[in-house]
């Protein structure tokens, strides 16, 4: 039996944004996952896995459009969708070339599940389980839970895992009356963000529209570190901290005193929705003063506060905001109300739990991605914490940010992070008095790389 329902929040706003996405960049919905299997026997890996789907609903589940708007199907048993390969593994980075090789491949957003697995033994024993999800039906902390309860099914313990609710449980449940003083609260929070004003000077795309980008990626083992500590001593996250600086670059370049950022939220700050496997995340928008008077502790501290403000009003339905907005008299002036209303975000993401080491003098690097993702806001930062390093990933329009002003920015983020720990009194506006040249080597490196373009 197949039962159909609404989308929830989290599920629109995703179906919202990558039914955008141009053609040819569908894999950028994509979201990876490698397991380790050594150890185990292919029906231990069958049985947990097939235990995996019939517990959670959202890996029963695919989407169809019904009279223009997006439902969902959950399935009582599907064709679980893995593929069995047998050879000999001898590189052991292979996994990260076959995640690779996977992660580029899209989903159809109608008409099938959207995850797939390989499963590679050699000589009949399981090697590792690499899989690919689309956003559509997971976001990265759902990953984390299912490897989790996976670990804890092939272990023989299959109570120990705490279920939440399901999407479909959330889509009935923001649909009723309860939930309705909520709703009207991010309302309200909206047409104040709409009335202070969304960075009307960033351009924004149509649907499906491409546009030349930049795309520069800071990779750094101490500067995460540096980003933890600081957030410690300041009493706040670690994005926090990083988001900060991201701003105050942005609104120098912009010469602003204002910045709107967008935030990607989890959604998962009740305790009743720790465990729901599914997507939850949207964007929730801001607009902040950046006072390059203040010390950089009260602008880290400004920006954390505003931040976490946002985040209370983050679930929302992504129709009726549009909506609204419309209604008061915001006009794209094309069909993308993504674009539109988050035209310059940040995201934080951490991939793994293993923390990142303040001390660690690993070289940094700084390099200029050739074939830029060409469409979507006209600035976005992502930040990816894995395996103790983080990258810094900047994207932006060129007609609002020059290659040199990226790389200024990505320098004023070192920078501050830094002196966030060593020197938290010290002004903002000091980010640009010439002290980045003192930056070690593990922060920011001496040799900047020229832009490559592509020719293709």
């Amino acid at each position: 039996m197949t039962v159909e329902a609404h989308l929830s929040h989290g599920q629109l706003f995703s179906w919202r944004e990558i039914e955008r996405y141009p053609r040819g960049w569908g894999h950028e919905a994509n979201l990876p996952a490698t397991w380790d299997l050594r150890g185990l026997t292919p029906a231990q890996v069958d049985r947990a896995l097939g235990r995996l789907v019939d517990r959670h609903e959202t890996l029963r589940t695919t989407y169809e459009v019904r009279d223009g708007l997006p439902v969902q199907l959950v399935h009582e048993s599907v064709r679980l969708p893995v593929e069995r390969v047998d050879r000999l593994v001898t590189d052991p980075h292979e996994h990260e070339r076959v995640k690779r090789e996977r992660l580029a491949i899209p989903f159809p957003m109608t008409g099938d599940l959207n995850w797939r697995a390989l499963m590679v033994s050699s000589e009949g024993a399981p090697m590792y389980l690499s899989l690919t999800f689309s956003h559509l039906i997971v976001d990265v902390w759902s990953i984390h839970h299912l490897q989790d309860q996976f670990k804890a099914l092939v272990a023989g313990r299959p109570g120990a895992a705490e279920l939440g609710f399901t999407p479909r449980e959330l889509a009935r449940r923001q649909r009723t009356a309860s939930w309705q003083p909520r709703q009207a609260a991010s309302e309200r929070y909206w047409r104040g963000v709409l009335a202070d004003g969304l960075m009307d000077r960033l351009p924004t795309l149509p649907s499906r529209v491409e546009r030349e980008r930049l795309e520069l990626t800071l990779t750094s083992r101490r500067l995460g570190g540096l980003a933890a500590q600081a957030g410690r001593t300041h009493g706040v996250t670690p994005p926090a901290v990083i988001m900060a600086f991201v701003a105050a670059g942005l609104a120098r370049h912009l010469d602003t005193d204002r910045v709107t950022m967008s935030l990607m939220s989890s959604n998962r700050f009740a305790q009743e929705d720790q465990h729901n496997i599914g997507t939850m995340n949207q964007l929730i928008p801001f607009v902040t003063a950046v006072d390059r008077g203040a010390t950089l502790g009260e602008h880290i501290k400004r920006l954390h506060w505003a931040g976490a403000k946002a985040y209370r009003y983050s679930s929302y339905d992504f129709d009726r905001v549009t909506a609204m907005a419309a209604a008061a008299g915001e006009d794209p002036g094309h069909d993308c109300w993504v674009n539109h209303l988050f035209r310059a975000w940040f995201n934080y993401v951490q991939v793994d739990r293993r923390p990142a080491d303040p001390a660690d003098q690993s070289p940094a690097t700084l390099a200029w991605t050739p074939l830029a993702q060409s469409y979507g806001q006209a600035f976005r930062v992502r930040v990816e914490v894995d395996d103790g390093e983080t990258r810094v990933l900047m994207l932006a329009d060129p007609d609002v940010l020059s290659a040199e002003a990226m790389i200024d920015i990505m320098r004023t983020l070192a920078l501050g992070v830094q002196l966030a720990v060593t020197d938290p009194g010290r002004g903002l506006k000091d980010l640009w008095n010439g002290h980045a040249r003192d930056l070690p080597p593990a922060l920011f490196p001496r040799e900047l790389p020229e832009r490559v373009v592509s020719a293709g």
